[in-house]
């Protein structure tokens, strides 16, 4: 009975994210995006272009371009794929022509392109969550790349869009609005990655030393209160070993690190890397109960755990 329930609770949330997403992409389109004819690609950038020469509304244009695609997906999809598909074509032509009452929040197409594309990656992180698709371009582009399969989904994705970009401009007459249309497709990459990629960002450092690793290991934890992990490593040029320490830390903290290490082994060489997320203690939890900002467990110094190995084996041998 738990499985079920587990799988059902699953495709409900699955739904209530398929949901948001149609809703945030008809936000986008209806309160910033049509009324300054940005069309940044997609289907919905077709029907804002013909909706403006064209007495059809904006959502029902979509719905109409997706059905020959839908026929076509049939075939080569098959058919829970394309049911999903024009679920989600349905569902999201209904939302946009509900809300077609409301106005153009702002005149300024630099604002609407920026807010426009900010609310259609909050979207597009929504649908990539649900696992599903609208119809569209996400459509069009999985079709071609059966046929072109040497292309990636990602590459189909920017020839269909950019050609949507052109085809808006030469209707329009307008070289700014596929301009405009570039900055949102912009932002709603950036959002979209960086939401995916997480906002806790962290340097992960790797300090390679000849020396002896625990008083820079203790210095570390001590005045910098962040774990430390050591590791062995050969030098490939010389043949020789050295001790490589890992630690994660923020941003910030990184001055006060290279400050510790210069002040103990200015001949390390320290290795800097920028990491997109950390999840564990002293960063953010797996399900978000640890403070950004918690404290670290209390570590036990590096000696002190090798007398302790040692004092284990000898009770061991008694």
């Amino acid at each position: 009975m738990g499985k079920y329930e587990f799988r059902f609770g699953n495709e409900l949330r699955r739904l209530l994210y398929f949901v948001i997403a149609n809703s945030c992409y008809a936000f986008a389109i209806q309160l910033f995006l049509a009324g300054n004819n940005i069309a940044a690609g997609g289907f919905s950038g077709i029907a804002i272009v013909l909706s403006s020469v064209l007495p059809v509304s904006v959502g029902t244009f979509i719905f109409l371009l997706n059905i020959p695609f839908l026929l076509i997906s049939l075939f080569i999809k098959g058919k829970r794929y394309t049911l999903l598909t024009l679920c989600g074509s349905t569902i999201y032509a209904t939302i946009l022509n509900a809300i077609s009452f409301l106005p153009t929040v702002t005149d300024n197409r630099l604002v609407a392109a920026v807010f426009g594309g900010l609310i259609y990656g909050v979207g597009a992180v929504f649908f990539l969550k649900s696992g599903a698709s609208n119809g569209g371009t996400d459509l069009v582009a999985r079709l071609l790349q059966t046929h072109f399969r040497s292309m990636s989904v990602g590459k189909m994705f920017l020839v269909v869009d950019g050609s949507v970009v052109v085809f808006a401009m030469i209707m329009f007459r307008d070289f700014e609005a596929g301009l405009y249309a570039i900055i949102t497709i912009y932002v709603c990459s950036m959002v979209n990655d960086r939401i995916l990629n997480g906002f806790d960002k962290a340097n992960m450092c790797y300090i390679i030393s000849d020396k002896d690793p625990v008083p820079l290991a203790d210095e570390i934890q001590k005045k910098i209160h962040r774990g430390v992990t050591l590791q062995r490593g050969i030098g490939m040029y010389a043949g020789s070993e050295h001790n490589i320490l890992m630690t994660v830390l923020r941003p910030r903290e990184t001055y006060r690190l290279k400050e510790v290490v210069k002040a103990l082994d200015d001949r390390a060489f320290v290795v800097v890397v920028e990491v997109n997320e950390v999840l564990g203690r002293g960063f953010k939890g797996f399900s978000d109960e640890t403070p950004v900002d918690a404290p670290e467990l209390p570590l036990p110094h590096l000696h002190t755990a090798k007398k302790e190995k040692a004092e284990a084996g000898t009770q061991e041998e008694n």
